[in-house]
């Protein structure tokens, strides 16, 4: 998708600024989750990995983190993702204890 693409739909979405959308992109591509490339001064993103790949790298890393978590706090953790990201693939995280 080029930026101009992936800024109409983010902004569809959430009302983000342009600025925090090429944060984005750019933490993205450092992640090595998406590649980018310019055609005539116009960068277009690719998804590095498959729908399937991300979301069982997620339930990995959520499994891996079960031991830390009581649980209560897992299936809370398990559950809002679930209702508030059930179709939306890009909003499924972790939420990092410090």
């Amino acid at each position: 998708m080029s930026t101009k693409d992936i800024c109409k739909e983010i902004k569809k979405r959430k009302n983000w600024q342009l600025s925090t959308i090429k944060t984005l992109l750019l933490r993205l591509e450092n992640k090595t989750l998406i590649v980018k490339n310019t055609y005539y001064h116009q960068a277009h993103y690719y998804a590095q990995y498959s729908e399937s790949i991300v979301v069982s790298a997620f339930i990995k890393r959520l499994l891996s983190r079960r031991e830390t978590l009581s649980q209560e706090e897992f299936l809370e953790l398990v559950e809002n993702n679930l209702q508030n990201n059930s179709s939306d693939i890009g909003g499924l995280k972790i939420n990092e204890k410090t």
